[in-house]
This record gives structure tokens, C-alpha cells and sequence, in this order.
């Protein structure tokens, strides 16, 4: 998607400049405002698949819209066709396939355009009876389409992890899930593991911090700090994370700290279920079953808190460990 933008981009360059564009220009200020999207673009083909989280891609958008509306507002405002470049970062949500990042996006989209015209409507030369009703139409068709992507991006995600779904990635429905794109996350997170680390050991810990955990947001931050990017798998509590290159040792050590982490907030309760590539499957959606059924398996474990590692077919009682 960045880079279809920088086309774009560079189309627009050539129309702003060709003899048929008639708003006035500020060049310098439009070419200020073209570089941090430019900027903008080229960091989002340069980082990897797993730094866009919601919360990474929904700045990503307000830094887009803002840029977008600047360069809108410096090729002639209410007579500038470069509004038309809201559009496709309207569309890229559908891509991402989080309701969150879609309503960031429409909202920066909106705002940011209404405040790239608003100028022009408030100058005194400007026939506000003439340029109202194209003004309301373009926000008109902005929010038809960021709503169309709104209800597009759900079903997206929806059947975009229906799929790990049916391979048994229904951690995040037995756990209490409501987040439909918290297994998908995980599961693209290994599945990009999986191909940059070929050969590398991979393992999936799942985490049940349990109900009593004070303050999840802390939890998530503490285990992203110290161990690896969380990933909550639903509504509750339950969370996620990949490791690459450790050893069952490490796995174990990390697992420990993350229920750990969540001791030291109040929770009397904690399990954690682990599954390892190659041994346990190999792909995500085979890792994903089997540290949800070792998560499982630490229930039946008779401790305040219980880490199983899934093992494969080595038998059941040779699997756990009581985390101390």
C-alpha cells in the first residue's frame, strides 16, 4: 500500500504542476508537506510485518491524513483534487482488518479534511453558497466509504481467521475472547517467524494471567519490556507472545517471568501453555492449537500456578511444570 501511494504521489507531483491545475500552489510548503509522507511511506515498506500493531497503524494513519490534508490544504483547499488521496487510505484499512485502526483512520480523515477547507469557507472572497454543497458532498463520499470499510474491515477479519479457527486456534473463544483479530495477530506474527527464521527453533507461550490481575495494561507492558510483544487473544486477560532461537530452558524462564509479572500484580492464580517448532507442529496454526491445549493441560494441574509445555507425544505427566 505504501508504495501504490507513492505512485500516487508522484502523480500528483505532475498534476499540481501541469497547466490544466488552476488553484494556486505553495510549493514550498506543499513539498514540506509531500516529505514527511513520502517519509511516512518509505518506513512503512522498510519495517517489518510485525511492527504494525492497532496502536502502530492507527498513528500511522493520523500521520498519513494530517500530511494528506496539508498537502490538500498548500494545492488550493476547497479547489484541491488531492482529496482524493484520502481514499485509498480509507481502503488500506480493510487490509489491516481491525475495527479500532478503521475508526481512527475515518475520524483523522474527516477532521483533518474539514480543517484543510475550513479556511477557504471562512474567507470573506470565497462563495460559500457556491462551494458548500461540494464541500458536504466530498465529506459525504469520505464517510460512505470509510463506513463501507468499517463493516468490510470486520468481516475481513472475521473470515481472515476463521481459517486458523478451524484448526483449533479457538484460544481466544474459550478464554473469553471478543477480539476477533487477537488469534489472527498471533498467528501472522508466527507465521512471519516461521519464514524469516527457517530452521530456528519457534515457540508460542500462552499466557491466563487469571481474574484476579490487577491492571493489564501494566502486565502487557512489564512482558513487553522484559520478555517479547504481547498479544491479547480476547476481551479477558489472556495474552500471547513468540519466541525465537531459545532453548526449552528459555521458554520455561520466559513463561516463569511472565506469570511472575503477573503474581506481583495481585493475580493467586496464573498458568501458562507452551508448543515449540519443529517438535510440537509446523506451522502456526498447528502451534497455535497445541499451546492452547497445554494451556488447557495447566488447569489440571494442582498448583496456584502451573506451566505445560506441549511436548508432542512425549505423555501427559512428563509435561508439566509447576511454576514456582
Amino acid at each position: 500500500m505504501s508504495a501504490f501511494y507513492l505512485l500516487l504521489l508522484g502523480a500528483s507531483l505532475f498534476l499540481i504542476h501541469s497547466s490544466y491545475y488552476e488553484p494556486a500552489v505553495s510549493y514550498v510548503l506543499f513539498y514540506l508537506a509531500a516529505s514527511v509522507a513520502v517519509t511516512a511511506f518509505v518506513a512503512g515498506i522498510l519495517l517489518p510485518e510485525e511492527q504494525f500493531s492497532n496502536g502502530f497503524s492507527g498513528a500511522m494513519c493520523v500521520l498519513l491524513a494530517a500530511s494528506i490534508a496539508m498537502m490538500t490544504f498548500f494545492s488550493g483547499g476547497i479547489s484541491s483534487e488531492l482529496y482524493l488521496l484520502f481514499l485509498p487510505l480509507l481502503a488500506a484499512v480493510a487490509l489491516h482488518g481491525s475495527r479500532r485502526v478503521g475508526i481512527v483512520a475515518l475520524v483523522s480523515v474527516l477532521f483533518c479534511y474539514s480543517m484543510a477547507i475550513l479556511p477557504g469557507l471562512l474567507n470573506a472572497g470565497v462563495d460559500t453558497a457556491g462551494t458548500a454543497p461540494l464541500v458536504f458532498y466530498r465529506l459525504g463520499v469520505l464517510l460512505f466509504v470509510g463506513v463501507f470499510v468499517l463493516f468490510s474491515s470486520r468481516d475481513g477479519a472475521a473470515s481472515g481467521s476463521s481459517g486458523s479457527r478451524d484448526d483449533g486456534n479457538d484460544v481466544a473463544d474459550d478464554r473469553g475472547g471478543g477480539d476477533e483479530g487477537g488469534g489472527a495477530t498471533l498467528a501472522r506474527r508466527v507465521e512471519g517467524e516461521l519464514r524469516q527464521r527457517r530452521g530456528v527453533q519457534v515457540a508460542v507461550v500462552i499466557v491466563d494471567p487469571g481474574r484476579d490481575v490487577g491492571d493489564v495494561d501494566t502486565l502487557l507492558e512489564r512482558v513487553r519490556a522484559r520478555i517479547s510483544e504481547p498479544v491479547l487473544l480476547g476481551e479477558g486477560s489472556v495474552f500471547g507472545f513468540v519466541l525465537s532461537g531459545a532453548n526449552d530452558r528459555e521458554i520455561e524462564s520466559a513463561a516463569r517471568r511472565a506469570l511472575a509479572a503477573a503474581s506481583s500484580l495481585g493475580s493467586s492464580e496464573t498458568r501458562a501453555g507452551a508448543a515449540i517448532y519443529p517438535r510440537d507442529a509446523r506451522d502456526a496454526g498447528g502451534l497455535l492449537t497445541a499451546a492452547g491445549r497445554a494451556l488447557e493441560a495447566a488447569f489440571e494441574v494442582e498448583s496456584p500456578s502451573a506451566i505445560v509445555i506441549s511436548g508432542g507425544d512425549t505423555p501427559r505427566e512428563k509435561r508439566y511444570r509447576a511454576a514456582r
